[in-house]
C-alpha cells in the first residue's frame, strides 16, 4: 500500500477515535446522558451481581445433589419404568400387533398385501368396528367389518363385496380388532407383501419368494436382538436405580 494512501487511512481513523470520545463527553455534559465512568462501574456492578447470583445457585445444586432434598420420589421415579415395561410386555405377548392383509375384501378400507393395527385387549365388538376372527372353513384369520351384533353372535362383511358374510361370529371365535384412528384403521400400505408366504408347486411366490426368507430372518433377527436389549436395559435401570439411592443414604448418614 502507498505510504499517502496509509496517512490518509490513519488520519481518518484517529479522527473518528477523537471524534467519538468528543461526542461521548458531549452527550454527559450537555444532553445529560450518563457519563462513561458510570456506565462501567453499572456493567461492573451488574457482572458482579450476575457472578454472585451463579455462584450462589451452583452451591445450591450442589446441596440438593449430596442432601437428596429435591430428589424425584420413589412414585415419580417407578412411573416410568412402569411404563416401559407395560408396552414390553403389550408387545411381548403381542397384545398390539401388525396383521398382514391375505384378500381384496376390504377394499378400498384396505386390499391385500397391507398391514394393518391390531389390537387384543378390549375386543367387545360393535357395529363398524373391523374385526379379525377364525372360521372354520377357512384356513386363516378373516378381517372384516362388523355389520351388526345380535344375541346369537356377530355379522360381519367385506367392504368390497357390501354384503353380509354367510356366517355368524362368536365372541370366542374374536381374535383381535383394528385400531381405528380419525374412523379409520391404521394402514400401512403394501409392506405386508413381505409376510404373505403363497406357495406354487411347494415353492415360493415368484414376486416376494426370494425375498421372504431373508426379511423373515432379519426380522426373527431383530425380535431376539431386541429381546435381549429389553432384558438389558432393565437390568441396567434398576441397577443404577438401587446404586443412586444407596449413595444418597450415605451421603445423608
Amino acid at each position: 500500500m502507498e505510504p499517502f494512501i496509509e496517512a490518509v487511512i490513519t488520519v481518518i481513523a484517529v479522527s473518528a477515535f477523537i471524534a467519538g470520545i468528543f461526542y461521548v463527553f458531549y452527550l454527559a455534559a450537555v444532553k445529560g446522558s450518563e457519563s462513561p465512568l458510570r456506565l462501567y462501574n453499572r456493567f461492573k456492578n451488574g457482572y458482579r451481581e450476575h457472578s454472585r447470583n451463579k455462584k450462589v445457585k451452583e452451591k445450591m445444586t450442589e446441596y440438593k445433589t449430596f442432601s437428596g432434598v429435591g430428589a424425584p420420589s420413589f412414585l415419580r421415579s417407578a412411573l416410568p419404568f412402569c411404563v416401559f415395561i407395560a408396552v414390553i410386555l403389550i408387545l411381548l405377548f403381542k397384545l398390539v400387533f401388525l396383521t398382514a392383509i391375505v384378500s381384496n375384501s376390504m377394499q378400498p378400507t384396505f386390499k391385500k398385501g397391507d398391514l394393518v393395527l391390531m389390537q387384543k385387549i378390549a375386543t367387545a365388538p360393535e357395529e363398524g368396528d373391523i374385526i379379525m376372527f377364525m372360521h372354520k372353513d377357512i384356513m386363516l384369520p378373516v378381517t372384516h367389518r362388523v355389520i351388526a351384533v345380535t344375541d346369537e353372535g356377530t355379522k360381519t362383511g367385506g367392504d368390497a363385496r357390501g354384503v353380509t358374510d354367510p356366517w355368524i361370529v362368536q365372541n370366542e371365535a374374536i381374535i383381535a380388532k383394528a385400531v381405528q384412528m380419525g374412523g379409520g384403521p391404521i394402514v400401512l400400505e403394501d409392506v405386508g407383501n413381505y409376510f404373505i408366504l403363497e406357495t406354487s408347486k411347494m415353492g415360493y411366490d415368484p414376486k416376494y419368494g426370494s425375498e421372504y426368507a431373508f426379511m423373515r430372518n432379519i426380522f426373527s433377527m431383530l425380535r431376539l436382538y431386541g429381546y435381549i436389549v429389553c432384558v438389558i436395559a432393565v437390568m441396567g435401570y434398576v441397577l443404577l436405580s438401587l446404586s443412586e439411592r444407596k449413595r444418597r443414604g450415605n451421603v445423608q448418614l
